[in-house]
């Protein structure tokens, strides 16, 4: 990515998240919910150190107050490194992220996870995907590029691409079909992103019933190497 291509980048993932942070607790259940840290941070009370990181200022306000002191929270983008020491984390998570970068980011923010990872220690992401292939989904795809810089891959290509993700070993993938889109297309969510695209693909005369969406969960072991 050249500096423009990533300040362009940053700027638009910032102005959509603003939005969202503005209907994040009433949405954030019909969408993929975000409350990982705080179910982390209350099984180890305190044990370990635990960082989250966000390129949304105001999505990292929300989670300050929520979290309040026990977690480390740090602004950066992710698209262009992880700001973290070689081997400093036993497992690393990613939620809702992946279809969120650039395809030229995907594999190096692979190689960052694995250079954050001690040996042994594990990556897991949860990554939204399209669940079938038809004319409106296609629809759906190219305006989520278009107005939120979301690549929502098909599912049988987003495994192939995270199968081939080097270094890790013990991978798992699994697939789950998700009720994001329906929800957007009912109107019951006030974060519009998805609702307007939904519209826009009725106007077109295509059935947005046909957008059906998925959660990829994938499961990677960094080798024991030292």
């Amino acid at each position: 990515m050249t500096q423009k291509s990533i300040e362009n980048y940053a700027a638009l993932k910032r102005s959509v998240y603003r939005e969202y942070s503005r209907s994040y607790d009433e949405d954030r259940d019909r969408f993929v919910s975000g409350q990982l840290l705080r179910q982390v941070a209350d099984r180890t009370q305190g044990k370990g150190v635990l960082v989250g990181l966000d390129l949304t200022p105001d999505m990292l306000r929300l989670a300050r107050l929520e979290l309040g002191g026990r977690v480390n929270l740090v602004e950066g983008n992710a698209a262009t490194g992880l700001p973290f020491r070689e081997k400093s984390f036993d497992v690393v998570t990613s939620l809702n992220l992946v279809q969120e970068l650039p395809t030229d980011a995907v594999t190096p923010l692979f190689d960052g996870v694995y250079r954050i990872l001690r040996p042994g220690g594990v990556f897991r992401a949860v990554i939204p995907c399209m669940a079938d292939k038809n004319p409106a989904a296609d629809m759906f795809r190219q305006m989520a590029q278009a107005r939120g810089l979301m690549d929502f891959r098909y599912s049988d290509e987003l495994e192939k691409l995270l199968i081939s993700m080097p270094g890790f070993g013990e991978i798992e993938i699994e697939f789950r079909p998700s009720t994001a889109a329906a929800n957007a297309a009912k109107g019951s969510v006030r974060f519009s992103l998805f609702s307007d695209i939904l519209a826009d693909i009725k106007n077109e005369g295509l059935d947005s019933g046909q957008v059906r969406q998925g959660v990829i969960f994938f499961s990677g072991r960094r080798g024991t190497d030292t």
